[in-house]
């Protein structure tokens, strides 16, 4: 199965030189809203994050008796991908993201994207176990510079046949979890309320 043309136009029409962080903007939001359809009670918004100063993460709720976080997807242009420090950036803003979170999430695993271009780097927290992968690289020692957010976490591409499978692999386990909602746990998101 392929992404319905009008999506595949949008990446496509996109300069993969840009560093225009908002390029990719649109074209996901468009692709969000295929796989999370609004007549199903999905909602799908851009988020101000406080954290990174910038409009980085589209947030997916399900809007039924109060917002709940499904997916967080943070992107980027495709030149962040060759820049160990823009790959870092976008490592540390969702982990920091994890760690503000908080609250009662009733599902039991939320998942994250980096997006770099159309390569992304699927981050898991499993809520039972407080964890979250993939695992931070660290240096060795202080004395070594060492890539703490490797190329390699970025290995699969939406646009790809790989890609785009294991993205409808994780929409289909989102929408498991929701079909089996644990609604007697109050969840505040309060991320995108102004200080």
């Amino acid at each position: 199965m392929s992404w319905p043309e009008p999506i595949t136009l949008q990446f496509e029409l996109i300069d993969k030189l840009t560093t225009d962080e908002g390029a990719y903007y649109g074209p996901f939001i468009s692709l969000l809203h295929t796989l999370f359809p609004g007549s199903k009670h999905y909602q799908v918004s851009p988020m101000f994050d406080p954290i990174a100063d910038s409009i980085g993460f589209t947030v997916i709720y399900l809007n039924a008796r109060r917002k709940v976080p499904l997916l967080f997807l943070e992107m980027n242009n495709d030149v962040a991908y060759d820049s160990d420090d823009a790959r870092k950036a976008a490592d540390n803003q969702l982990r920091g993201f994890f760690e503000v979170l908080g609250g009662c999430i009733p599902i039991p695993k939320l998942y994250s994207i980096s997006a770099l271009g159309t390569r992304i780097c699927i981050y898991e927290y499993t809520v039972a176990s407080r964890s979250l992968t993939p695992l931070p690289t660290t240096p060795p020692n202080t004395e070594v510079v060492a890539d703490v957010a490797p190329k390699e976490r970025w290995n699969l591409d939406i646009m790809e046949p790989q890609g785009e499978a294991r993205l409808r692999e994780i929409v289909g386990d989102i929408k498991a979890m929701v079909a089996d909602l644990n609604w007697n746990c109050i969840f505040f998101h309060s991320l995108s309320e102004p200080s």
